[in-house]
């Protein structure tokens, strides 16, 4: 059985992102997991290295090569997250098979273009042996990094929409349209526009607006949900809408029946994905990732323009019972065709069957 090691920045995130798509892969595979140790409770087994806010130490450093040296030379090593592929690409030139699994392009599209550029071209010209098989999870990525690979020897890319998602066993009935309660599942973070959401929800309401709100998940830790104090202050005057965390699924998509994503930028939403399988319209903020997410199914507003939000929302208020129910249809159907643990499964297990076949 071909052997496939994992390597993610923290243990946490690849039980939430991936996990679902490795068991479906260990089927076929013999799989190994190398991730960041943050002490997170878990059954299932993960080779840990030190890490410090989400990045290797010097220490996690030599101990991803490490255990990675244990591994058969003709294993295939999917690294997951720009910043671990980017460390990656240096501590291991010598292996022969990696694919790069970029979540989405989040860290490259925050640093100015000059900085973004001299990443990517020192990527493209370091010396490696073998091949780099580049996976990406939207159009909108994949044409970003087609500019700095697509006529480079040894590079190689492709778009898998997302990881794969094995649907909730409790189905939801048709949604009740009769009025509008949106929803948002994730971390509560600044760049994500969860205040924007809030702010655009609370002043419909006060217009008379019938609109209603359900945010689903915690506040990110400090260093990292970009909110200042009055922000904060105001995020906790919107409590009435404030869920907290839950694992239960079926109990947050059945709390609303449009689903909001007003972030700055995606690989692809789980959460987005989550929605579509229980047939929910989405209203997603035009940036990347979350154009791929929307065709006949939702809607899209600019990124952080609140007045633009409110008046996607007011159309939406405004859209006669039979047009919701057609969008609630071309979401689930959405799902189906592409987002599916089955139809991700097989891309998956299709391209490592021909990179397999250009490693050797």
């Amino acid at each position: 059985m071909k052997e496939i090691c994992f390597i993610v920045n923290v243990d946490w995130f690849f039980l939430s992102h991936r996990l679902p798509l490795v068991r479906r892969l260990e089927s076929t595979y013999d799989i190994s997991v190398i991730a960041g140790g943050t002490g997170v409770e878990t059954n299932y087994e993960i080779n840990t290295f030190q890490v410090k806010a989400r990045i290797p130490t010097l220490k996690g450093i030599y101990q991803i090569y490490t255990k990675v040296k244990e591994l058969d030379d003709d294993a295939v090593i999917i690294v997951v997250s720009p910043v671990m592929i980017i460390l990656s690409h240096f501590i291991l030139r010598s292996r022969r098979k990696v694919i790069y699994n970029f979540s989405g392009l989040g860290f490259l599209r925050s640093k100015p273009s000059l900085v973004r550029a001299i990443i990517l071209s020192c990527i493209r010209v370091f010396p490696i042996s073998g091949s780099r098989y580049l996976v990406v999870q939207n159009s909108d990525d994949y044409r970003y990094l087609k500019r700095f690979f697509k006529s480079e020897k040894g590079f190689y890319l492709s778009l898998i929409s997302g990881s794969g998602y094995e649907e909730n066993a409790n189905k939801i009935e048709v949604p009740n349209f009769t009025e509008v309660t949106l929803g948002y599942v994730g971390r509560i973070r600044k760049d994500k526009g969860v205040l924007d959401l809030l702010r655009a929800v609370s002043d419909l309401q006060c217009a008379g607006y019938k609109v209603n709100l359900c945010v689903w998940g915690e506040l990110d830790d400090k260093s990292r949900h970009g909110f200042n104090a009055s922000e904060l202050e105001e995020l906790n005057s919107y409590a009435e809408f404030l869920k907290g965390f839950s694992n239960n699924k079926y109990d947050i998509y059945r709390s609303f029946n449009w689903f909001c994503l007003p972030s700055n930028g995606e690989g692809l939403s789980k959460a987005a994905i989550e929605a579509s399988s229980f047939g929910l319209p989405l209203v997603l903020s035009n940036v990347e990732g979350n154009r791929d997410m929307i065709n006949g199914n939702g809607f899209l507003f600019e990124y952080g323009d609140v007045e633009n939000l409110k008046e996607v929302l007011i159309d939406i208020l405004n859209l006669p019972s039979i047009e919701v129910k057609e969008l609630s249809r071309k979401s689930r159907q959405m799902f189906e065709a592409e987002w599916t643990m089955d139809a991700v499964y097989n891309k998956w297990n299709e391209n490592l069957s021909w990179y397999d076949s250009i490693s050797s």
